[in-house]
Protein backbone atom coordinates (compact mmCIF):
# COMPACT_ATOMS: atom_id res chain seq x y z
CA UNK A 1 0.00 0.00 0.00
CA UNK A 2 2.76 2.38 0.86
CA UNK A 3 4.63 1.49 -2.37
CA UNK A 4 1.28 2.24 -4.37
CA UNK A 5 1.16 6.19 -2.53
CA UNK A 6 4.78 6.83 -2.93
CA UNK A 7 4.15 6.04 -6.56
CA UNK A 8 1.09 7.90 -7.10
CA UNK A 9 2.61 10.60 -5.40
CA UNK A 10 6.05 10.49 -7.59
CA UNK A 11 3.76 10.84 -10.81
CA UNK A 12 1.78 13.64 -9.10
CA UNK A 13 5.45 15.35 -8.92
CA UNK A 14 6.45 14.34 -12.02
CA UNK A 15 3.81 15.40 -13.76
CA UNK A 16 3.68 19.20 -11.98
CA UNK A 17 7.43 19.10 -12.72
CA UNK A 18 6.61 18.87 -16.60
CA UNK A 19 4.07 21.49 -16.17
CA UNK A 20 5.69 23.86 -14.76
CA UNK A 21 8.87 23.01 -17.87
CA UNK A 22 6.23 23.30 -20.43
CA UNK A 23 4.82 26.74 -19.13
CA UNK A 24 8.21 28.09 -18.49
CA UNK A 25 9.55 27.78 -22.04
CA UNK A 26 5.83 28.45 -23.41
CA UNK A 27 6.80 31.72 -21.52
CA UNK A 28 9.80 32.42 -23.24
CA UNK A 29 8.56 31.52 -26.36
CA UNK A 30 5.78 33.79 -26.35
CA UNK A 31 8.23 36.65 -25.10
CA UNK A 32 10.59 35.89 -27.99
CA UNK A 33 7.59 36.18 -30.38
CA UNK A 34 6.32 39.53 -28.74
CA UNK A 35 10.03 41.03 -28.97
CA UNK A 36 10.28 39.56 -32.76
CA UNK A 37 6.71 41.21 -33.48
CA UNK A 38 7.45 44.62 -32.35
CA UNK A 39 10.87 45.12 -33.46
CA UNK A 40 9.57 43.29 -37.51
CA UNK A 41 6.87 45.94 -36.93
CA UNK A 42 9.35 49.10 -35.84
CA UNK A 43 11.84 48.26 -38.76
CA UNK A 44 9.18 47.99 -41.19
CA UNK A 45 8.31 51.81 -40.12
CA UNK A 46 11.43 52.87 -40.00
CA UNK A 47 12.52 51.44 -43.26
CA UNK A 48 9.35 53.03 -44.85
CA UNK A 49 9.37 56.50 -43.64
CA UNK A 50 10.29 59.19 -46.01
CA UNK A 51 10.85 62.28 -43.18
CA UNK A 52 12.58 62.52 -40.19
CA UNK A 53 8.91 63.14 -38.63
CA UNK A 54 7.82 59.39 -39.47
CA UNK A 55 11.56 58.23 -38.51
CA UNK A 56 11.29 59.53 -35.48
CA UNK A 57 8.23 58.38 -34.82
CA UNK A 58 9.22 54.35 -35.46
CA UNK A 59 12.21 55.59 -33.22
CA UNK A 60 9.57 55.91 -30.60
CA UNK A 61 8.99 52.35 -30.85
CA UNK A 62 12.35 50.89 -30.47
CA UNK A 63 12.77 53.09 -27.92
CA UNK A 64 9.52 51.76 -25.51
CA UNK A 65 10.71 48.51 -26.74
CA UNK A 66 14.38 48.99 -25.21
CA UNK A 67 12.53 50.38 -22.12
CA UNK A 68 9.83 47.35 -21.84
CA UNK A 69 13.21 44.54 -22.57
CA UNK A 70 15.89 46.24 -21.43
CA UNK A 71 18.09 42.87 -20.62
CA UNK A 72 17.22 41.63 -24.33
CA UNK A 73 20.42 42.45 -26.81
CA UNK A 74 17.78 42.50 -29.86
CA UNK A 75 15.77 45.57 -28.32
CA UNK A 76 18.87 47.75 -26.83
CA UNK A 77 20.27 46.70 -30.78
CA UNK A 78 17.71 48.44 -32.66
CA UNK A 79 17.18 51.24 -30.16
CA UNK A 80 21.13 51.86 -30.75
CA UNK A 81 20.41 51.40 -34.60
CA UNK A 82 17.22 53.60 -35.21
CA UNK A 83 18.95 56.57 -33.46
CA UNK A 84 22.06 56.11 -35.65
CA UNK A 85 20.09 55.43 -38.46
CA UNK A 86 17.87 58.60 -38.24
CA UNK A 87 21.13 60.57 -37.41
CA UNK A 88 23.10 60.46 -40.67
CA UNK A 89 19.51 61.46 -42.46
CA UNK A 90 19.03 64.10 -39.75
CA UNK A 91 20.04 67.98 -40.96
CA UNK A 92 20.47 69.58 -37.84
CA UNK A 93 24.08 69.21 -36.59
CA UNK A 94 22.65 69.37 -32.81
CA UNK A 95 20.71 66.83 -32.93
CA UNK A 96 22.52 64.45 -34.84
CA UNK A 97 24.57 64.57 -31.81
CA UNK A 98 21.71 64.01 -29.38
CA UNK A 99 20.31 61.12 -31.16
CA UNK A 100 23.76 59.42 -31.37
CA UNK A 101 23.99 60.35 -27.00
CA UNK A 102 21.49 58.10 -26.98
CA UNK A 103 22.48 55.42 -29.64
CA UNK A 104 25.83 54.96 -27.38
CA UNK A 105 23.68 54.94 -24.26
CA UNK A 106 21.89 51.66 -26.13
CA UNK A 107 24.98 50.22 -27.18
CA UNK A 108 26.79 50.51 -23.90
CA UNK A 109 23.56 48.43 -22.46
CA UNK A 110 23.92 46.14 -25.49
CA UNK A 111 27.88 45.47 -25.44
CA UNK A 112 26.99 45.04 -21.81
CA UNK A 113 24.81 42.00 -22.72
CA UNK A 114 27.08 40.68 -25.25
CA UNK A 115 29.41 42.22 -26.94
CA UNK A 116 31.68 39.71 -28.96
CA UNK A 117 29.16 38.64 -31.13
CA UNK A 118 29.70 39.93 -34.74
CA UNK A 119 26.56 42.22 -35.06
CA UNK A 120 27.50 43.94 -31.98
CA UNK A 121 30.98 44.41 -33.44
CA UNK A 122 29.27 45.78 -36.93
CA UNK A 123 27.15 47.79 -35.03
CA UNK A 124 29.42 49.47 -32.49
CA UNK A 125 31.38 50.44 -36.01
CA UNK A 126 28.00 51.77 -37.62
CA UNK A 127 27.74 54.19 -34.42
CA UNK A 128 30.95 55.69 -34.92
CA UNK A 129 30.63 56.00 -38.33
CA UNK A 130 27.71 57.98 -37.97
CA UNK A 131 29.41 59.86 -35.20
CA UNK A 132 32.19 60.74 -38.08
CA UNK A 133 29.77 61.54 -40.12
CA UNK A 134 28.55 64.57 -38.15
CA UNK A 135 31.73 66.47 -38.85
CA UNK A 136 34.53 64.69 -40.94
CA UNK A 137 37.31 66.80 -41.13
CA UNK A 138 37.59 67.19 -37.16
CA UNK A 139 36.61 63.04 -36.19
CA UNK A 140 38.08 61.48 -39.12
CA UNK A 141 40.99 59.83 -36.85
CA UNK A 142 38.86 58.68 -33.86
CA UNK A 143 35.97 57.67 -34.82
CA UNK A 144 37.23 56.17 -38.04
CA UNK A 145 39.37 53.81 -36.29
CA UNK A 146 37.07 52.66 -33.91
CA UNK A 147 34.88 51.83 -36.77
CA UNK A 148 37.77 49.94 -38.56
CA UNK A 149 38.89 48.55 -35.55
CA UNK A 150 35.11 46.80 -34.79
CA UNK A 151 34.99 45.87 -38.04
CA UNK A 152 38.17 43.44 -38.54
CA UNK A 153 37.13 41.83 -35.46
CA UNK A 154 33.95 41.26 -36.47
CA UNK A 155 35.24 39.82 -39.16
CA UNK A 156 37.11 36.96 -37.50
CA UNK A 157 34.38 36.42 -35.73
CA UNK A 158 32.04 35.76 -38.75
CA UNK A 159 33.49 36.80 -42.45
CA UNK A 160 30.24 35.96 -43.48
CA UNK A 161 28.14 38.77 -42.12
CA UNK A 162 27.96 41.60 -45.23
CA UNK A 163 27.86 44.39 -43.21
CA UNK A 164 31.22 44.54 -42.46
CA UNK A 165 32.00 45.06 -46.30
CA UNK A 166 29.22 47.32 -47.05
CA UNK A 167 30.66 49.67 -44.27
CA UNK A 168 34.37 48.99 -45.28
CA UNK A 169 33.39 50.14 -48.72
CA UNK A 170 31.71 53.69 -48.06
CA UNK A 171 34.97 55.07 -46.55
CA UNK A 172 36.92 54.04 -49.20
CA UNK A 173 33.99 55.25 -51.99
CA UNK A 174 34.21 58.89 -50.43
CA UNK A 175 38.29 58.84 -49.74
CA UNK A 176 39.99 60.35 -52.72
CA UNK A 177 41.33 58.76 -55.78
CA UNK A 178 44.54 60.90 -54.63
CA UNK A 179 44.60 58.63 -51.65
CA UNK A 180 43.53 55.69 -52.57
CA UNK A 181 40.13 56.02 -52.41
CA UNK A 182 36.94 56.03 -55.32
CA UNK A 183 34.59 54.05 -56.88
CA UNK A 184 36.67 51.47 -58.13
CA UNK A 185 38.60 50.37 -55.20
CA UNK A 186 35.14 50.82 -53.12
CA UNK A 187 32.94 48.55 -55.73
CA UNK A 188 34.56 45.55 -54.57
CA UNK A 189 33.40 45.77 -51.22
CA UNK A 190 29.80 46.28 -52.23
CA UNK A 191 30.17 43.31 -54.70
CA UNK A 192 30.97 41.00 -52.22
CA UNK A 193 28.23 41.76 -49.28
CA UNK A 194 26.03 42.06 -52.38
CA UNK A 195 27.23 38.48 -52.76
CA UNK A 196 26.34 37.79 -48.73
CA UNK A 197 23.69 39.60 -48.84
CA UNK A 198 22.11 37.37 -51.19
CA UNK A 199 22.50 34.37 -49.27
CA UNK A 200 20.94 35.64 -46.58
CA UNK A 201 17.28 33.66 -45.43
CA UNK A 202 14.20 33.52 -47.44
CA UNK A 203 12.29 34.59 -44.33
CA UNK A 204 13.22 37.64 -42.38
CA UNK A 205 13.90 38.30 -38.39
CA UNK A 206 14.77 41.44 -36.87
CA UNK A 207 16.09 38.82 -34.10
CA UNK A 208 18.68 38.36 -36.56
CA UNK A 209 19.68 41.79 -38.03
CA UNK A 210 19.54 41.83 -41.92
CA UNK A 211 19.87 45.76 -42.53
CA UNK A 212 22.00 47.13 -45.10
CA UNK A 213 21.00 45.23 -48.33
CA UNK A 214 19.69 48.33 -49.86
CA UNK A 215 21.97 50.90 -48.81
CA UNK A 216 24.45 48.68 -50.18
CA UNK A 217 22.81 48.28 -53.58
CA UNK A 218 22.65 52.01 -54.06
CA UNK A 219 26.15 52.25 -53.17
CA UNK A 220 26.65 49.88 -56.20
CA UNK A 221 24.99 51.65 -58.29
CA UNK A 222 26.78 55.06 -57.73
CA UNK A 223 29.85 52.77 -58.29
CA UNK A 224 28.89 52.25 -61.89
CA UNK A 225 27.82 56.10 -63.05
Amino acid sequence: MNYKINNRKMKTMINTALGVMLFSLSAVSLKAQNIETSLNAGYKDLQSATSIPAMAEANNKFNRIASKWPKEWAANYYAAYANAYIAIKEPDIKRKDQLLDQAENYLNIMNAIDASNDESLVLTAYVAFSRFLVDPANRWKKYLDIMNTNLEKAKKVNPDNPRIYYLQGIPIFNKPVLYGGGKKKAKPYFEKAKLLFDKKRASFSALHPYWGEQENKDYMLKCDN
